[in-house]
Parts: structure tokens; sequence; C-alpha cells
């Protein structure tokens, strides 16, 4: 560690959904390896290896898939399941009740706030109905969250959102997100901000950055995210947040990427066996070697109490 910091938690964050083609065109039909074989025995298998925690943040039409969820049920290792929204999926305004072969190019944020909390309510509940308690941590999907995301989280009895993503802008048919201004660390938003931190309030959901870097001359930022980036370049964005942020006690590295990327062809990035070996075997050496840097390994809803700690 840095100067003021004395504590690192690593986080993993993974968009887990039904398995998509090489243009993220969900299945046709619809197909789960990702979860029935990736999450059991490419996945959790390798945290388990290396000690790390991962978040599995689930779609609805893997909760709605009955083995899909005795799949998760039966998942040995440490883990935490929390939510992951696409919008047109869920009631009111359910736009698919046949997820296969559709896009789902909806933000969330897009829809009236009522609309948006009942589709929220909706997911929660499907995710009581499967697993018998309520989840506390959630990403929307594509990004799409806005600071009225943020008000119906907290009043669902959720601790953490991860939807923000630094030095990123992203557009939707039905709304634009604009996260360049972010924080990379986590942080307390003010009320009815997402991206402009506050002081810290009891019940006050915890925003937790995708830990991504800045890179100059307008090159796109790069990601602490297997495939994306290789594991010199993982150590180099690791060690970036450390300076960056030294004036720090505590900060968060947060890795995410999807269930999907385990399996070949199942999305555009791993498209053979060998890619998909070479791809858990960066992100073991990359998380391996935070490990040895001293991080500690978490579920994204801990870092709601390290945090409430901090501030």
């Amino acid at each position: 560690m840095s100067n003021n910091v004395q504590k690192v938690y690593m986080t993993v964050s993974i968009d887990t959904e039904c398995d998509h083609d090489p243009n993220w065109v969900r299945a046709n039909p619809l197909t789960f390896e990702s979860i029935n074989e990736g999450v059991p025995n490419r996945l959790q298998t390798a945290f388990n290896s290396v000690g790390a925690v991962p978040t599995y943040l689930l779609t609805v039409e893997v909760m709605e898939d009955a083995t899909c969820v005795e799949t998760l049920r039966s998942l040995q290792g440490e883990f935490e399941l929390g939510t992951h929204l696409h919008a047109a999926f869920i009631e009111p305004h359910k736009k698919y009740h046949n997820y296969a072969g559709v896009d789902s190019p909806d933000f969330q944020s897009g829809y009236a706030q009522d609309i948006e909390f009942r589709k929220l309510e909706n997911l929660s509940n499907l995710f009581v109905d499967s697993f018998g308690y309520r989840p506390t941590s959630f990403r929307a999907g594509r990004f799409g969250a806005a600071p009225q995301s943020l008000n119906s989280l907290q009043k669902l009895g959720y601790k953490v959102d991860t939807s923000v993503t630094p030095h990123v802008r992203w557009t939707a048919p039905n709304a634009v997100v604009d996260f360049r201004r972010a924080p990379s660390q986590p942080y307390f938003p003010a009320e009815d901000q997402i991206i402009v931190p506050g002081d810290y309030s009891p019940d006050r959901i915890l925003e937790v950055p995708v830990t991504i870097m800045p890179r100059l001359l307008r090159r796109a930022p790069i990601w602490f995210r297997p495939w994306f980036a290789s594991v010199d370049q993982m150590k180099k964005i690791f060690h970036y947040h450390l300076k960056q942020h030294a004036d720090r006690e505590v900060i968060n590295i947060n890795m995410m990427f999807h269930s999907m990327e385990v399996i070949e062809k199942a999305s555009p990035y791993p498209q053979s066996a060998e890619d998909v070996e070479r791809f858990i075997n960066e992100m073991l050496e990359g998380l391996n070697w935070c490990k040895e840097e001293g991080v500690e390994f978490c579920g994204l809803s801990s870092l709601h109490e390290s945090f409430r700690q901090a501030a």
C-alpha cells in the first residue's frame, strides 16, 4: 500500500445472463450454458482457487429458468448474488416475452420514475421468490442508471449500485447517461444525484464505479477487465488508482465482465476454447497478483459497511 491507503478491496462484478451470439444478440433458441456450465465449472472454480468473492448480478431470464436457479442455489464457495435489469424484459411495459434472438437497448432510466420503480420492484421480488432473501447489489443493463434509479433502489433496500462507468458516456434509443465526470472510487451520492458525492447518511446507497483508467489524446479509457486489458495493463490500472487516491484510507478495484464471456461464441469476445482458457488464465493471473499486493476480496454489498466507516 502507499501513503494513507490502509485497505484495498477487490470486487468482481459479473453481469450474469443467458448466452448471446457474437453480435450481442441473445441466443436463438435461448440457452444457458453460461450459467449451468460457465458459472459453477469455470468461473466459481477459478475464483475459489485464488480466494476471490464474485458478485453475480442476475437478469430476469436467468431467474425465470428453474435449472439456472437450482445451479446458483447449489453453487459452492464464497460469492454474492445480486440483480441486473434489462428493462424490456419485465413488467410494466414488458416488450418481450420470448427473449430468444432479441436485443434490449432501452435504458431503465428512460422510463418514468414510477415505471422504473415497479420494474425494479418486480425484479427484486423475482429474486426473493428464487432465493428466499432480498438482494442488496445491483447494476443497470447497459449501465443505464440515473438519479431516479438510485432513489428507487434505496427504497427497495439495496446497499450498493455498480452502474457508473467513469470517463464514459452511453446512449440508447430512450435516454443518455453521462458518467464522464463521475468519481472513480466508491461514494455516497448526494440526494437526487448519481455522479455527485454527498454526505453519508445511514440509509444512503453506495455507488461502486467500475474500475476504469482514462487515457490521453482522446484514446478510449481502459477497463480493469479480462480480454479488454492484459495482465500488465491491469497492473498499471491498479497502480494508477493507488496513486490517484493515495489520500484515502480505503479504496476499491472493481473488475466487471459478463458470464457469457467464458463460453466460446456466446459473446463477441472468446470465440474458441483456447480463447476461453486465455481469458480465465489472465483473469486469474491478474487477481492473484492483486492478492500478492495485499488486496482483500469481498462481495459488493460488503463495501457499504467499509465505506460507511471510512465516511
